[in-house]
């Protein structure tokens, strides 16, 4: 194991703090004496060098320093020019024309929003009073907005007509009003935005004996065959 320490400024320290004790018994420790005085004119050589090392990475850090503040300084102020220009596009009768002097883009216009998706993965719970309790996902695409979801029931079997029944804020509802001996109830889903409808998801829920209920995911053409079992 080296006794000289690894990190060069305890290096250095190490070596310079040894020069003038090597010197004086240079006889004693059968050193040269003229090798003794190059060791330290090295050492002196690389503490110079440590120290312009410190000098300069100080400069350094000052002129990044001075480098960010003067970009930030130049982008705020060219910020504010640029809110100017685009108040003056705004109200000029050829936006244009202002936009290709100050050689700056014009805003692009947004595209339209993108319709909601579809529900899917439904779940329900029925409860011993009789109340059915669903919950479902439905995954839209980034930028629909606010998005509701119109609920249609149909009581009975296929043949029935599908009525509204509520609008959703959530992705869940609860049917308090089932009519009693009913053997299925069929419900549409429909997301909606303001100027869009998405994906319409249609399913039935299959009452048997013993407070059991099985969901029934129905075919978009309401054919009445079951698309997808869930239990």
């Amino acid at each position: 194991m080296s006794t000289i320490p690894t990190r060069p400024d305890e290096a250095i320290t190490w070596v310079q703090t040894r020069i003038a004790p090597w010197v004086t018994h240079a006889q004693l420790l059968k050193l040269d004496a003229q090798t003794v005085a190059q060791l330290g004119a090295l050492a002196s050589a690389a503490a110079d060098a440590q120290q312009a090392k410190v000098t300069a990475q100080g400069i350094y850090e000052d002129s990044v320093t001075a480098y960010n503040n003067a970009v930030k300084a130049m982008r705020t102020l060219a910020g504010g020019q640029l809110s100017i220009i685009r108040s003056t596009a705004k109200n000029a009768a050829n936006p244009q024309a202002i936009y290709t002097a100050a050689i700056i883009p014009a805003p692009s216009a947004p595209s339209p929003a993108p319709a909601p998706g579809t529900p899917t993965t439904f779940k329900h719970q029925l409860a011993i009073n009789g109340e059915l309790s669903v919950a479902f996902r439905c995954p839209n695409p980034g930028r629909t907005g606010p998005v509701t979801y119109r609920l249609e029931r149909r009581v009975g079997g296929t043949g029935q007509p599908f009525v509204p029944f509520m609008t959703l804020k959530e992705r869940k509802f609860t049917d308090a009003t089932i009519p009693l001996g009913t053997a299925e109830v069929a419900y549409r889903v429909t997301p909606q935005t303001s100027t869009k409808d998405g994906g319409v998801a249609q399913f039935a829920i299959q009452f048997g004996s013993g407070n059991q209920s099985t969901l029934v995911m129905l075919t978009p053409e309401e054919s009445g065959t079951p698309a997808k079992q869930v239990a």
